[in-house]
């Protein structure tokens, strides 16, 4: 049995920052995608500068394809960036302003696999008829659309994105996504989104990490961190919206999501809470209320069918996850 390859990409950092040290360890493998979520400030463009290789690292090393990027090893030089092979899209966009849209996507291709062609990407970017336009003619979206396209244009073997699709309107950003995804996977490349957008980093990524004051809290599976978030910080920026104390287990919650659970009284398929709606206002098709229980705890449900502000009610939170501290 031969041995196993080495991951594409192994990160293990620290970086100390005026108001955080942002401490980072993971690996991924060819075609895996990391997306990497939490609040504004919490570290997460540090660590893909990290990755690329931008940023100095108090501690630790970042290799792609076994190969020093960022770090200290003795006897062992860094990748000149010509040759790392990471593309990054930063946040705020940057482009080169004397060039057009089209100059701009096909500023690299000529390293890219043969067949990458720049009408085709344009095209697909929906940017055709902006082809010949410059930075300054074009919106903040498709500013955005323009940078993606010239990441996704290089040759890389490691995609880093820093919330490329913040300002593009949310119709088009679908298949923007599944284009990244599409080129991501056809280069056998390992990528990193960055954001504070749960659906968008669910929607991309195999795997989900959860940043808070520059640590990473949690990293699995893009749905099971959600539904079995490991602790009780990690519950609250993942979007559970109230927590009840265990009744036998002092220092755990039950973690409440506004979205599992029902207004009815049904024990065998999770916890019953019965309580008082505080208030009821509308949440995009459905309603949000706000209850507080008999103990004091309050949590938030999501109703297609609400009960009117005052009323005594039972809801079921189906199977929540038990967290501590």
């Amino acid at each position: 049995m031969s041995p196993k390859a080495p991951p594409l990409l192994e990160v293990d950092i620290e970086v100390k920052r005026r108001q955080v040290v942002v401490e980072a360890s993971f690996a991924l493998d060819a075609g895996e995608r990391l997306a990497i979520f939490g609040t504004s400030g919490a570290g997460k463009t540090t660590i893909l500068e990290s990755v690329a290789g931008l940023t100095r690292l108090s501690r630790g090393k970042v290799r792609v394809e076994n190969k020093l990027v960022a770090g200290r090893v003795k006897g062992e030089a860094t990748m000149a960036p010509r040759h790392r092979q990471v593309a990054l899209v930063r946040q705020p966009t940057t482009l080169f302003p004397h060039l057009t849209a089209e100059q701009n996507v096909a500023y690299a291709i000529r390293h890219s696999p043969a067949g990458t062609r720049v009408d085709e990407l344009l095209e697909r970017l929906g940017l055709s008829s902006l082809a010949r336009a410059r930075g300054a003619a074009l919106s903040g979206g498709q500013r955005q659309r323009v940078a993606l396209g010239r990441a996704l244009a290089g040759p890389f073997r490691v995609l880093l994105l820093d919330e490329p699709l913040s300002a593009v309107d949310i119709a088009a950003r679908e298949p923007l996504r599944l284009l990244t995804i599409e080129t991501s996977l056809a280069r056998d490349a390992a990528g990193i989104l960055v954001t504070h957008d749960l659906a968008e980093a669910q929607a991309f990524s195999d795997r989900l990490g959860i940043i808070d004051g520059g640590q990473l809290l949690q990293v699995g599976g893009a749905l099971e961190v959600v539904l079995s978030p490991a602790t009780r910080r990690v519950a609250e920026l993942v979007g559970y919206a109230g927590f009840v104390p265990h009744p036998a287990r002092p220092g755990c919650w039950y973690a409440i999501h506004p979205d599992r659970l029902v207004h009815a009284t049904v024990p065998e398929r999770g916890v019953v809470l019965e309580g008082t709606v505080l208030s009821t206002r509308p949440f995009g098709l459905r309603y949000e209320c706000t209850v507080t229980t008999r103990s004091g705890e309050q949590f938030t449900v999501h109703l297609d069918t609400p009960p009117p502000g005052g009323t005594e009610a039972s809801f079921t939170a189906i199977d929540p996850p038990l967290v501590g501290a």
